[in-house]
């Protein structure tokens, strides 16, 4: 166990910059203390370590930022496609109406001629 300048326990960390990449160190536990950095927990990376690792690192901010930009894609295509679907719906209810009507305009039709055809025949009886 590591204690701080400050008399408490050590936090260990994580440095991401291009010198040290993954290399972890002792910190201290309050935010924005005066005491900083503290020591290495591990030893210093290989030159090769150096350099290979910042470039995976961006690889996969790259990779995490084009995954974000399909999936609020996909969220925006969702959204598209509820819409649609709603409006099929209301659609397809106006359609069932139209039919209704339509029938009723058969039957409205098909009694008018029937009068008519009623008509005519009681004309031409007389």
């Amino acid at each position: 166990m590591v204690v701080c300048f400050c008399g408490k326990l050590a936090l260990v960390k994580t440095s991401w910059t291009p010198l040290n990449p993954g290399r972890r160190f002792y910190a201290c536990p309050t935010k924005d203390s005066v005491c900083g950095f503290i020591g290495w927990v591990d030893s210093p990376m290989c030159a090769r370590s150096k350099t290979i690792i910042p470039g995976i690192l961006r690889n996969i901010n790259t990779l995490e930022e084009r995954c974000n930009g399909l999936v609020r894609s996909i969220n925006m295509l969702q959204e598209q496609c509820n819409g649609l679907l709603s409006r099929n719906h209301m659609l397809e209810a106006r359609c069932d109406a139209l039919k209704g009507e339509g029938f009723k305009l058969k039957m409205y039709l098909c009694a008018s001629w029937f009068m008519f055809v009623i008509v005519i025949f009681s004309i031409w009886s007389m």
